[in-house]
């Protein structure tokens, strides 16, 4: 008998452990679909992803447009198919089991026409989008377009409340958990905001409070927070 319960993410009773999606060639299928294996959360990486063949080889992206304009295009293409293949992957080690989860930065360049890209193809593969590095108020809509749960990375109550206002009130049956993000002990892209003070930090521990409670307010008592 496992001592974790299960908890209800990206519409299945899974394990509420949850990889982290690192965009640094490290978070991928393979080590998504392992996590989804064991009944947790796996997450691959969709910024920049590696696009293997059928033949498992890793596929090299050579440019070959002229202007900054048809490389930018070609970089894209080439990351969607990453991000797919990618999908593939974990959705084959997976084997039924667990949730497979994309991970993007709303600020990297083409975010939308990655996530529209990769989502319209991989019907099946993908349960959910982890999403930060920004403001993603399209990102519940985007979500709800391809049937996948969508996942907010916020540092804190303040950021979710401006997303939930804006957006994710539209779309709050495909909002599968909130990912709080520490924004003084998170690796990167640290939401501080002009009235936190970068070198004072804060206990956790009351801002996911705070957090829960501006969740409450608006009925997501159980909604969870990663």
């Amino acid at each position: 008998m496992s001592l974790v319960k299960a908890l209800r993410i990206s519409g299945a009773d899974v394990l509420p452990l949850f990889e982290g999606g690192k965009g640094v060639a490290v978070t991928n299928g393979v080590s998504a679909g392992a996590w989804a294996a064991t009944g947790g959360v796996g997450t691959f990486s969709g910024v920049n992803a590696d696009f293997i063949d059928e033949l498992g080889r890793r596929v090299p992206l050579v440019y070959r447009g002229r202007t900054r304009k048809e490389r930018h295009d070609e970089l894209m293409e080439h990351s969607i198919r990453g991000g797919l293949s990618q999908a593939k992957i974990a959705h084959d080690m997976s084997a039924g089991q667990g949730r497979v989860h994309m991970n993007v930065l709303w600020e990297m360049a083409g975010c939308e026409r990655v996530l529209h890209g990769v989502l319209e193809q991989a019907k099946g593969l993908i349960h959910g989008i982890t999403c930060g590095a920004g403001m993603p108020y399209r990102l519940s809509e985007i979500a709800a377009q391809y049937g996948v749960h969508y996942h907010p990375i916020v540092s804190s109550g303040r950021a979710f409340r401006a997303l939930w206002k804006r957006a994710y009130h539209r779309f709050s049956d495909w909002l599968g958990s909130v990912v709080y993000e520490d924004p003084w002990l998170a690796g990167g892209h640290n939401g501080l905001s002009n009235n936190e003070d970068p070198s004072l930090a804060q206990d956790p521990y009351p801002r996911v409070a705070e957090l829960r409670q501006t969740m409450r307010k608006v009925g997501l008592d159980e909604t969870p927070i990663v």
